[in-house]
């Protein structure tokens, strides 16, 4: 009788060793018998995360002084990991963070019990590809389908932007083609890439039923890459053709249109651009600001001076303006300025859109924008031997359209 009470105090008390020993049940702890991997949620400091996983209290401010040597501990993210690695006797041996894609953090324990910390950064490869396609809704589905991201689709529209409205303008049948660089990190443990982010846009077309733009790259003596057509024209014009990106066009400019709130009919000097409270909106074109402030039915509202008084722009129904803007700053093509709203008189939140030439309200819709400063004789030549090379890399031919191309079936960056 007492060999199996003996038994049964031995059975009890491995039980509760097992369940002391047992890991705890938190959502952001995956654990191993030497090594935690910790996600970091909203609020918490990496004296928190180290303190929370059992660090031995002699140890989290070394460690932390480390970290802070090769990385800012507060911009540590909220959803990233950190993975924290224990020795037998329950000391922190070594501490990893991944901040970016292509940076390791590494911190670990030296022979004489210090922390050291350092900064890896993993092998990037850059990759040139062409991408050609057709539209048959949007670019954006167009360019998604071919297993790109979004990041490509605003860098090619913002090279055709002063030229092409992508909200109106594609038709199906358009095609489109980006020659551009995409750069990887390999990882050095599984040897695979991971995308990391496009690089440059070397070249790129767009051909619709009657024309084709080709935007060729060419770096200026500072470096700075600009794009041109085939005979050196910069794609770059004065104004843009729409300050925000924007869903439809709510009213057009009209003499005579009927007000939605004084029921009645009055011009309509300008566009309203329809589009959701908070879109950004930018300055048209280089200038100075002349007004900021309310402005009767147009609520919120920002002017801007163009080329010398001669064209003024007006920005109507503001939610809120862009911070540190005053009267008499100078702006730049394509700077915030403000945000989408419906202050003043308006039915729903819209930007409207006004320009002036000489005091004259004009639409903005139809002016045709003068280019930018052309290529000078020094840099033609050059230019001409790296226009002929791009525009065989993005697979024209002599008809400037993508039809060879097109025929494979398999459309993707290659």
């Amino acid at each position: 009788m007492a060999s199996i009470k003996l038994i049964l105090l031995l059975f009890l008390f491995n039980q509760s060793t097992a369940v002391l020993a047992a890991p705890k049940n938190n959502s952001d702890k995956t654990w191993s018998h030497d090594s935690r991997l910790v996600r970091v949620r909203y609020g918490m400091t990496l004296g928190t995360i180290l303190r929370k996983n059992d660090v031995p209290r002699s140890q989290i401010q070394p460690l932390m002084e480390a970290f802070a040597s090769v990385f800012n501990p507060r911009k540590i993210r909220a959803g990233e990991k950190l993975k924290i690695r224990f020795d037998s006797n329950g000391a922190v041996s070594s501490l990893a963070y991944q901040p970016d894609i292509d940076k390791i953090i590494k911190v670990f324990v030296d022979s004489l019990g210090i922390f050291i910390a350092t900064l890896d950064t993993l092998p990037i490869i850059e990759e040139r590809k062409l991408l050609v396609g057709s539209v048959e809704t949007t670019l954006y589905e167009a360019v998604l389908k071919a297993g790109e991201s979004p990041e490509l689709i605003m860098a090619f529209s913002d090279i055709f932007q002063w030229d092409i409205d992508f909200f109106l303008d594609p038709r199906r049948g358009d095609s489109f083609g980006i020659y551009f660089e995409k750069q990887y990190v390999f990882d050095k443990n599984s040897g695979l890439p991971t995308f990391l982010r496009y690089g440059k846009i070397l070249a790129a077309a767009y051909a619709q039923k009657d024309t084709t733009l080709i935007a060729f790259s060419f770096a200026d003596n500072n470096g700075r890459l600009k794009y041109y057509d085939a005979n050196g024209q910069s794609f770059q014009k004065t104004f843009l053709k729409s300050p925000l990106n924007y869903r439809r066009i709510s009213s057009y400019f009209s003499r005579s249109r009927f007000h939605p709130i004084l029921k009645r009919r009055r011009a309509h000097t300008g566009v309203d651009f329809a589009a959701r409270t908070g879109t950004p909106v930018v300055s048209a074109a280089d200038g100075i600001i002349i007004f900021k402030g309310w402005f009767g039915g147009y609520g919120n509202c920002i002017k801007v001076s163009h080329k010398n008084g001669s064209y003024v722009t007006l920005y109507g129904h503001l939610s809120r303006f862009a911070k540190k803007l005053y009267v008499g700053q100078k702006v730049a093509q394509n700077q915030l300025i403000g945000y989408v709203g419906k202050t003043g008189r308006a039915t729903g939140p819209h930007l409207h859109y006004t320009m002036y030439y000489k005091g004259k309200a004009i639409n903005p819709l139809k002016i045709q924008p003068l280019a930018g400063k052309p290529l000078g004789d020094k840099d033609r030549v050059k230019f001409t031997v790296a226009k002929n090379d791009l525009k065989q890399k993005l697979g024209l031919d002599a008809d400037n359209n993508f039809d060879k191309v097109l025929q494979v079936k398999e459309i993707c960056a290659r």
